[in-house]
């Protein structure tokens, strides 16, 4: 079937005298293959040719087709442009989703207009690129393309002005202002990226006078390989400055493009030098492959988006990571440090669970009680955070990069070597996990059950009475949507330790707290010593307290979003669910069946789980691929992980006994 319509296209362009695109977009429909049997392509091809070996009229009417519509063909802007991003994150990313419902239309006469309406499927440049090359050598013989002077010709003067185009974009971004921020060092003429433009431009011209010979071993192209290594290198060292000088979305996107321009140039180079050990024909199959992959990738959404993230998601969990090393305990004092911390963050949220329930009683629009909610968690979670105790669930987020940091770490060393020792970090984690539920739980509900009865003996036991049923059957993992709403406040935890490290890293980068110390209002008003304590407090807290306060505002306002949507959206968490717990046992003045009791307490242990295990899970993807670590690495660490807890199941609850 595919080889008559094979045949009855090529017999369609051996008729046709125009300039129709459409004919040449139909003959690669014919050899394209579907993504299950990608090897059809190279079956066609080669049918392709036996029909064109036989036929001299095929193959004369496919000649001339051919030349007719790539005659003075510019593909110059396929090298600078395609696949490049043209400028910020968010304007790229629109441009590629709009592109793929609606593909662009480039002036006819380009190679981006023939390839956009020919080889328009993503998949396409893959088999392109596995179709035999002495396959393709033999169909460019047939039909003498490209083999005339004139064409080769051509075809050097666009590859050399694609070269010329690339390297002064490529100059001009190096001196952007937010790159150059990023590498303080090379704040004049030491630039590598002038240099390798004035070498540049000296190379193309001896090109274009038949001076250079076009080989590995010329002079010429070797200085500017070794350039373009300065300016990688460069590169190299924006990035590796970001720690110390933070890394914004704005100079992550510049550093990329100018990483992409290099290699394009790089490639073009490489297109212009002709090798003494492969034939012409070879070199100008590797220039259609090149050109019909670089159209094929402009588009690709999943790609762009994963690079441009990788390395600001890196420094974001980066700093979540410093700050998990803080919540991983070690020895016997750690845990017991870990304890009395979640001792202390328990009895914070048993009095927010008191006055949650009594801002409820409040008259007030959905959104007023939405406020209400929101600044009552805010308090608690600032407070915890501000008198260093420790909050449930908190720490996953954090520790999750530091998880990912030493698994990136020890890359070099052997399986069995890693995964020991991520096994025991895995062992430290969830046992500091474990205490730290503990210690919240079994503060939060005596408090809450105390301030319960204190309030009942204030103001009366209406508030609890009223709401007691209500809050012990939210607690019901099989008659409510207790889960779902535990893994939801998973996700706003998850989130808040996005902020925290978006806030540090964007502070950093900003210098926000060398501004507050030279700000010079706070000049006539404060000594240098107490700016410079101002600067040093932001520069440690401001992080940790804008996250805690908009993971109030997700808590407190998730209610209001569901209901404005008729969806039951809300949130569990298993310390407020243990808070909530002891008021509604004083609230049923402790009248209830063994069922409603144990019911709850499986409850808020699932509760607890899942607040684990969707915040722990998320941050992991995000950090692990922050770090460029593959997910097929997952599995044999969660395998080594069980067998190390089937042998020391202890170590996973309690800190090991140091002899």
């Amino acid at each position: 079937m595919a080889h008559s319509h094979l045949l009855d296209v090529l017999l369609a362009i051996a008729r046709h005298q125009g300039h129709d695109i459409d004919l040449l977009a139909e003959l690669v429909e014919a050899i394209r293959p579907s993504s299950r049997r990608p090897q059809d392509a190279s079956a066609r091809v080669k049918h392709l040719i036996a029909l064109l070996e036989q036929d001299q009229g095929l193959r004369a009417g496919l000649a001339d087709y051919l030349r007719r519509l790539t005659s003075g063909m510019r593909f110059h802007r396929t090298f600078t442009d395609a696949g490049i991003p043209g400028g910020a994150f968010w304007r790229e990313l629109k441009r590629r989703l709009v592109y793929k419902v609606l593909p662009p239309q480039p002036e006819e006469g380009t190679s981006d207009h023939l390839l956009v309406n020919v080889f328009f499927r993503e998949r396409d440049a893959e088999w392109v690129d596995c179709l035999d090359e002495q396959d393709l050598v033999r169909l460019l013989d047939l039909l003498e393309l490209l083999n005339d002077e004139g064409s080769i010709r051509w075809h050097v003067e666009e590859l050399v002005f694609a070269l010329q185009v690339l390297g002064l974009r490529a100059a001009g971004k190096a001196f952007e202002d937010e790159v150059m921020r990023m590498v303080p060092t090379y704040e004049n003429l030491d630039n590598p990226f002038v240099a390798l433009a004035d070498e540049m431009d000296d190379h193309i011209a001896r090109v274009r006078l038949g001076e250079r010979s076009r080989d590995h071993q010329d002079e010429g192209y070797r200085h500017v390989l070794l350039l373009l290594g300065q300016c990688r290198t460069f590169i190299e060292r924006a990035y590796a400055n970001t720690e110390q000088l933070g890394m914004g979305f704005s100079a992550n996107q510049q550093l990329i493009i100018l990483e992409r321009l290099l290699d394009r140039m790089e490639q073009v180079l490489g297109l212009l030098v002709i090798d003494p050990d492969r034939a012409q024909r070879s070199k100008q199959v590797q220039l259609l492959r090149e050109l019909v992959r670089l159209s094929a990738g402009s588009t690709h959404v999943l790609g762009f988006i994963d690079r441009s993230t990788q390395v600001v998601a890196r420094e974001i969990t980066g700093h979540a990571g410093r700050a998990g090393e803080h919540y991983i305990t070690s020895t016997s004092g750690e845990y017991g440090h870990m304890l009395r911390t979640a001792l202390g963050g328990g009895a914070l949220v048993a009095l927010a669970c008191v006055l949650k329930a009594w801002a409820g009683t409040l008259e007030a629009s959905p959104f007023g009680h939405a406020m209400l909610y929101s600044l009552n968690y805010a308090w608690a979670f600032i407070g915890i955070y501000l008198l260093h105790l420790t909050l449930a669930t908190k720490q996953p987020a954090m520790t999750a990069a530091t998880i990912a940091a030493t698994l990136d770490e020890g890359r070099q060393a052997p399986s069995a070597e890693r995964y020991a020792a991520l096994v025991d970090l895995l062992a430290r984690v969830w046992r500091s996990q474990f205490i730290a539920f503990v210690g919240n739980v079994v503060m939060a509900f005596p408090v809450a059950v105390g301030l319960a009865y204190g309030w009942n003996t204030l103001f009366g036991p209406e508030l609890f009475a009223h709401k007691a049923g209500k809050m012990i059957h939210e607690l019901d993992p099989f008659r409510s949507l207790a889960i779902p709403h535990a893994a939801l406040a998973g996700v706003f935890l998850f989130l808040s330790g996005i902020i925290a490290g978006s806030v540090s890293n964007r502070s950093k980068h900003a210098r926000v707290p060398q501004r507050i110390a030279a700000h010079p209002v706070l000049k006539l008003l404060l000594p240098a010593k107490r700016r410079q304590a101002l600067a040093a407090y932001y520069e440690a807290n401001a992080g940790g307290i804008i996250s805690n306060f908009w993971f109030a505002v997700f808590m407190g306002s998730v209610g209001m979003v569901g209901a404005f949507f008729g969806l039951p959206l809300d949130i569990r968490h298993i310390t407020f669910a243990a808070g909530n717990l002891g008021l509604g046992l004083v609230g049923m003045d402790w009248h209830v069946t063994p069922a409603m009791v144990i019911v709850p307490v499986l409850g808020i242990g699932l509760i607890g789980l899942f607040n684990f295990l969707v915040s722990f899970g998320l941050s992991m993807v995000l950090a692990l691929r922050s770090r460029g670590v593959a997910f097929g690495e997952v599995m044999p660490i969660a395998g080594a992980a069980w067998q190390h807890f089937k042998r020391h199941p202890w170590v996973f609850f309690f800190p090991p006994v140091r002899k």
